[in-house]
């Protein structure tokens, strides 16, 4: 191999802590230049695929496209605006943070007409966010009338139970005393009769409501014995995506169970070691959980949950981080003195308030249904319309289907939230509201399109990602496979891991296997953008 090929190759690079945007384009042409002059001492194909242009290993994804916070209608738009104004997020953050709270709120109150029937007006929600990017504040602001409401449930709550567990002895207690007199008298009928007087009330249903990491089996005793409508919000997403319920042996099962949630299907459990048999009608489930980056792509990236129409059931955003804009301003009020806050705590504290139907017969609740005055169903048809068209072969839907074809139903559930929050005794989703709730829906599907091609990538191109994100983080000129093997990314510190991410490099032309070299050259344009 020609020496002053391999000595520019390897070369030392120059700290870069005090490096310019001048400095970067400099170095990158010397290295260009001395491999050029390496080229004229030795014609080597490899050495000459080093001024080839890599091509990047994944499509740069695209900014966010601004949330349409208006279309929330005249209480959650002023409530979002405020939260991003005073705790300092993205829109979009305070936005899903709020209307998923108001979806808590709303659901046990009614069901909404849709072109395929009635549905719950439960959401799904997911928020990407980086740690520090403040979703815990966010969060608490906007779920503050809830866990207020949670509060006063549990006080009430221990109140009903002593009362009755003082009826539940007595009952006791006259049970014992008539079985006895029963065996005296041998008078089997008299005792039956006397049970049957003696009946009690089952005992009142515990408050819970919010909860933020269950397991598949803890949220179905949750509903089995809380209250029928709950919500799953975690501020720390990772927990549950990455907890016990969507683990790989219980992945299935969890996204099948929150899937039939969604819909609001019956839930059925069963147990063949205890003999348990349960099934849950008329619950209803809202999600909202805030992730970081990575943890939600191992969410957006797996092929089972897109197949099985998990994904489809949430609404993702994921808004640019605002960190290092976040002035402190002593001017800005707290959450609790700004009136539109103050309106939006007092717009679903009197949905918390209202009484939901039940069904006394089995349980759950019944609730009425929305229905779309003849505007908005005339919108929602010709919005169905259009996005039927835009997932026909090479449309701009077409990747995306899965989305797409339960984009009318996300509008009709969002629409229905809007309206209960603006009047909690509607009857119905009057237009102004369906163009509104059609606009969202419109944003989170652009979202779900953009964020998904990013996270649904082969696993070899993950991998040597990984691997040349690592080699720009340690600003390596070369590379050896028992560099990789030792010091490189945990996931491929593996022969034949390293292996496949090395050739995937070469192929794209960050790495050149100069002949009979065991090292492998670094392109100079993997440090064009290094900080």
């Amino acid at each position: 191999m020609n020496s002053a090929l391999g000595t520019a190759s390897v070369r030392p690079p120059v700290p870069g802590s005090g490096d310019t945007d001048a400095l970067r384009e400099a170095r990158i042409t010397e290295d260009l230049a001395e491999l050029g002059a390496a080229l004229d001492a030795e014609d080597s194909a490899d050495a000459r695929a080093m001024l080839d242009p890599p091509t990047p290993l994944i499509r740069p994804i695209p900014p966010p496209a601004p949330y349409p916070i208006d279309a929330l209608g005249p209480i959650l738009a002023p409530a979002a605006r405020a939260i991003a104004e005073i705790v300092q997020v993205p829109e979009a953050l305070a936005a899903n943070s709020v209307l998923a709270a108001a979806a808590l709120c709303a659901q046990p109150l009614a069901n909404v007409q849709t072109l395929g029937g009635p549905r719950p007006l439960s959401l799904f929600v997911l928020t990407i966010a980086q740690s520090g990017d403040r979703k815990t504040a966010a969060d608490a602001v906007a779920l503050g009338p809830v866990r207020e409401h949670v509060r006063r449930a549990l006080l009430a709550y221990q109140v009903a139970r002593k009362e009755w567990d003082r009826a539940h002895e007595g009952a006791k207690l006259k049970r014992s005393a008539a079985k006895k007199k029963a065996a005296r008298a041998g008078a089997a009928d008299e005792y039956a009769a006397e049970l049957r007087e003696i009946a009690e009330e089952p005992p009142p249903r515990k408050p819970w409501i919010l909860c933020g990491d269950p397991t598949t089996e803890g949220l179905m005793r949750s509903l089995a014995e809380g209250q029928y409508s709950q919500g799953v919000f975690s501020d720390e997403g990772g927990q549950f995506i990455g907890g016990h319920s969507m683990s790989e042996e219980n992945e299935l099962r969890c996204i099948a169970m929150l899937s039939r949630a969604w819909q609001g299907s019956a839930l059925d459990r069963v147990r063949a070691t205890d003999n348990e048999h349960t099934i849950l009608y008329g619950r209803r489930l809202a999600m909202h959980l805030m992730a970081q980056t990575d943890v939600a792509a191992r969410m957006l990236g797996k092929a089972l949950y897109r197949s099985q129409g998990f994904l489809a059931r949430w609404l993702i955003a994921a808004p640019d981080s605002l960190a290092g804009t976040r002035m402190h301003d002593p001017s800005s009020p707290a959450p609790e003195d700004d009136q539109r806050i103050r309106r939006y705590w007092h717009a679903l504290a009197e949905l918390l308030a209202a009484p939901a139907n039940e069904d006394r017969e089995v349980g759950g609740l019944d609730p009425p249904c929305l229905a779309l005055t003849p505007e908005a169903r005339s919108l929602l048809v010709d919005a169905y319309d259009e996005i039927e068209r835009a997932q026909r072969r090479d449309g701009e839907l077409e990747g995306i289907r899965e989305w797409a074809s339960k984009a009318a139903e996300h509008a009709c559930r969002i629409a229905g939230v809007l309206t209960l929050v603006s009047d909690p005794g509607a009857h119905a989703v009057p237009a102004e509201t369906m163009v509104g709730a059609l606009e969202i829906a419109q944003h989170y599907v652009s979202e779900y399109a953009r964020l998904i091609g990013s996270a649904c990538l082969p696993p070899e191109i993950t991998a040597a990602q990984a691997l040349l994100e690592w080699i720009k983080a340690k600003r390596l000129r070369s590379v050896t496979p028992r560099q990789v093997m030792r010091f490189g990314p945990n996931a491929i510190r593996h022969a034949a891991a390293v292996k496949e991410a090395l050739r995937v490099l070469i192929e794209h032309h960050w790495l050149t296997a100069l002949e009979g070299a065991k090292t492998y050259i670094v392109h100079p344009a993997a440090f064009a953008t290094e900080a």
